[in-house]
């Protein structure tokens, strides 16, 4: 099994100029019935897909989210996924941008990653919207309508609208989870998870986060139970287990390489670390997939994106 960075429902290129934002109609990629090879993907970009009409399964990273009316789902670039509709003629709106798409109208660089929205670590990008589907569905309604429009702000105003999409649900997930509130141990917390973010390839265990942070390990552990139910080791473990989980849906890489690529010290460790974190050898977890983990494909074409 292969798993491509997708170019089918990508942002496109004109004229050797890479696009930094482009939206699709849901109900519109389902009717041209154009797919992509039915097989897990993932993106170089991030992802709004709201579904304001329809059911089905979407897979991300390897869990499992039931797909309903008024659902938005927010992918970061690299995250494994595959959506399956139930219903027919299911509608809604899909975004892509890239990183930059901000940095021209943002002062801070790191914005997107900032947002409690979008996860790189296997975390629920799955939120229902009920409380606020009518403003969310008007802000996409405004989108579609200056994407054919002649204004000379184009861009900058569809920036806005996806901004204030961004930031409405930011508030929203904040509001129904008071306990992520930057606290001084929460901002520990989320310090230690960008730092992870950067470094578990290559460090693997508490001391060097610990040390990062001008903390003890002992202290890092438990403020990570407190706080998430989990242990600084075991955050570090699951993300590791995550990346290699993805690297196993490419066949184009042996056990060998991802165990070198995750820094181990050899195939015979890492193929442990494997099976006491998961149950399975990396092995038999690539036979599951070959076996069991037949997606259906994502639906791509008919799409609109802005020009730089």
């Amino acid at each position: 099994m292969n798993i491509p960075i997708l170019k089918s429902c990508d942002i496109p290129e004109r004229e050797n100029q890479k696009e930094s934002f482009v939206i699709h109609n849901l109900s519109h990629l389902v009717k041209e019935d154009l797919y992509i090879p039915k097989i897990p993907h993932r993106h170089s970009f991030f992802q709004i897909l709201y579904v304001s009409k329809g059911t089905g399964i979407h897979y991300v990273d390897f869990q499992e989210w039931e797909v309903e009316d008024s659902t938005i789902f927010f992918l970061s670039p690299g995250q494994v996924h595959d959506l399956r509709f139930t219903s027919e003629d299911p509608e809604g709106v899909m975004i892509n941008f890239r990183e930059e798409f901000f940095n021209d109208f943002l002062s801070q660089k790191d914005f997107i990653n900032s947002l409690p929205i979008f996860s790189k670590n296997g975390k629920s990008s799955f939120r229902k919207v009920d409380g606020c589907k009518n403003e969310l569905e008007f802000t996409f309604f405004k989108i579609f309508e200056l994407i054919s429009s002649d204004s000379k702000y184009k861009k900058q105003l569809i920036q806005t609208l996806i901004l204030e999409i961004l930031l409405m649900i930011s508030v929203k997930t904040k509001d129904e989870n008071p306990e992520n509130e930057s606290t001084g141990n929460n901002y520990l917390l989320v310090k230690f998870e960008k730092l992870l973010e950067k470094h578990f390839m290559e460090a693997h265990y508490p001391k060097f986060y610990a040390d990062h942070l001008s903390v003890t390990p002992n202290y890092l552990n438990t403020l990570c139970k407190k706080i998430t139910g989990k242990t600084a080791g075991e955050i570090i473990r699951n993300r590791i287990l995550l990346e290699a989980k993805r690297f196993l849906v490419n066949s184009e890489y042996t056990i060998s390489q991802i165990s070198y690529d995750l820094y181990f010290e050899d195939n015979s460790y890492f193929t442990k670390f494997f099976k006491a974190n998961s149950g399975i050898t990396p092995a038999e977890f690539r036979k599951s997939l070959n076996k069991n983990y037949h997606f259906i494909p994502f639906f791509c074409h008919n799409s609109e994106s802005i020009q730089e």
